[in-house]
């Protein structure tokens, strides 16, 4: 009996299948980030990391590659624009998966059992410290399933993993605490969920579900088509009584995508992406009363990111170089100041390997310090100094603030050596407390907070919640400061900080903290009123 066959062609349809559904599942997976805060994007980072690799790959009139070289080109392309922590495991499960097809014209459905378990082998391989209870747990239970099974055809493999898949996914806060805890599932093994359906779905020739999945202790947030760039809108708006859902839905009726709206009865705070901001702002405008109405044109930003990108690099001269990650006008502005090239993403996602290799490569220096400035983004910024050719050395930077106080102590005359050392040190003196409006109820750190409420982070744990932003900023600048001595703390304020912002933490935060220096900068920062360094 002849084994069925999986060409290129046929593998090329089912990974545009399995992008379309990864895409109408993107805020499905985003929902359910363990932290209840508004910019968590694992589905939007596993998206872009695949869209990624599908780009990179040789569709012209006439392509004759093989399934291997196919898979090779799909994973070179995942490898530089992976974005996100989840983003780079997946790229590395595209590597694993490709490296064991690599020489194959087509594949027969043991083939195919061995690219998921070599999938699985690297993609652990890439991760320092594997934990269980993520995505590296759903893929590797998902591949020992076929190797048991051994299915004999090609949609067999599929249906064999995405149940194994399933399964390990609803263990996963059996397995983690922090799941447990959040009430959730792991949202990156929900993606590699996501990803097998849709290979199953592709080969097996099926028609896509119209709805995403839905997920148990997720908020009511509709998936939607993310198409093009158009306007980030956001705005504040206020009555004695709001309906959250109501505005949400009309937000979505209107074709609004990236809808977030989280508040109580009578403060609501509203971000979306339009085509036209008009619709959006009237909606909140027949609802109640409107402030710190805030409107960026992301194709400008996308043209004017592209129309860097696309300029000569200069040439190289000696010395060091430096790259921040900044979100926020401030932040950017700062970071500028102090001689860094500052890596923006196009699209308001974390930047990709690839990107942060270009923004290097702009520094005109032999030898490039990289802050990526976010925890999220520590992966791509490791896998971009491997791909780099010792161009790139990565400063573990977790934040803005601890990033600028880094900045603050580079030299671009130093050794490389000399450099490290000294923005290691500032590094490691700075605490950062974030606050925000938790995007939905969940129960974290040992703290229970709903939907709407202030909430305030230190270095990435959730330490304190409050009625209002400012009774959140105190409270976790308060606990910052208690566990370990400071001097000076510097607020960066949000594009969406309360209006009177900086009279407030001013008079309240000095009251509260009388022994320290209290410094407000304007950072511009999406998503958290307050950025916080404390050191």
């Amino acid at each position: 009996m002849t084994a069925e066959l999986l060409t290129a062609d046929r593998l090329r349809d089912a990974l545009a299948v399995t992008e379309r559904w990864l895409a109408t599942n993107r805020d499905a997976i985003n929902a359910i980030n363990v932290y209840p805060v508004p910019d968590g994007d694992t589905g939007t980072n596993m998206l872009l990391t695949l869209r990624a690799g599908l780009a990179a790959a040789d569709t012209s009139p006439g392509a004759t590659e093989t399934v291997g070289a196919l898979c090779d080109q799909v994973a070179r392309g995942a490898l530089l624009g992976a974005r996100g922590n989840s983003g780079v495991i997946l790229s590395q499960m595209m590597r694993g998966a490709a490296e064991a097809l690599a020489d194959l014209e087509a594949a027969e459905p043991a083939d195919l059992v061995r690219a998921l378990q070599n999938a699985s082998d690297v993609a652990y391989e890439a991760v320092s410290s594997p934990v269980e209870g993520t995505m590296l747990t759903v893929l590797r239970e998902a591949a020992e399933a076929t190797v048991a099974v051994g299915p004999d055809t090609l949609v067999g493999v599929f249906i064999t993993a995405e149940a194994a898949a399933q399964t390990a996914l609803d263990r996963t806060p059996q397995q983690l605490a922090r799941l447990r805890e959040a009430g959730v599932v792991d949202s990156g093994g929900l993606g590699v969920v996501v990803i097998l359906a849709g290979l199953r779905i592709g080969l097996a020739g099926d028609e896509l579900p119209s709805e995403a999945i839905v997920i148990p202790g997720a908020p009511d947030i509709a998936a939607m088509e993310h198409t093009g760039y158009g306007y980030c809108t956001e705005f504040v708006v206020q009555a004695p009584r709001l309906d959250r859902q109501s505005l949400s839905q009309r937000l979505n009726d209107l074709g609004g995508e990236s809808i977030l709206v989280v508040g109580d009865l009578s403060t609501l705070h509203v971000h979306v992406h339009m085509r036209d901001p008009g619709p959006a702002l009237s909606a909140g405008a027949t609802v109640g009363s409107l402030s710190a109405v805030k409107v960026d044109n992301m194709q400008a930003q996308h043209e004017d990111w592209a129309a860097r990108a696309s300029e000569p690099l200069p040439t190289v001269l000696p010395g060091l170089g430096l790259v921040a990650v900044a979100r926020g006008a401030g932040f950017e502005a700062a970071f500028r100041g102090l001689g860094a090239i500052v890596a923006i993403p196009p699209d308001d996602a974390r930047p990709s390997a690839g990107e942060l290799i270009e923004a290097a490569r702009r520094t005109g220096r032999a030898n490039v310090l990289l802050l990526p400035n976010d925890s999220d983004v520590l992966m791509a910024a490791e896998q971009a100094a491997q791909q780099s050719e010792g161009l790139i050395t990565v400063l573990p930077s977790r934040s803005m603030s601890a990033g600028l106080s880094a900045a603050l102590a580079f030299n671009a005359d130093d050794s490389p050596m000399q450099a490290q050392a000294a923005m290691r040190a500032a590094l490691d003196g700075v605490r950062c407390v974030e606050v925000t409006r938790a995007a939905r109820d969940a129960r974290v750190d040992d703290l229970t907070v709903e939907v709407g409420q202030a909430i305030a982070l230190l270095d990435g744990h959730v330490v304190a919640s409050g009625s209002s932003l400012d009774d959140a900023l105190i409270a976790g600048v308060t606990i910052a400061v208690t566990r370990a001595p400071a001097e000076i703390v510097t607020v960066y304020l949000g594009s969406n900080a309360p209006i009177g912002a900086e009279e407030m933490v001013l008079d309240r935060l000095g009251a509260a903290l009388p022994d320290l220096t209290v410094e407000v900068m304007d950072g511009g920062q999406p998503h958290y009123p307050y950025i916080v360094g404390v050191e």
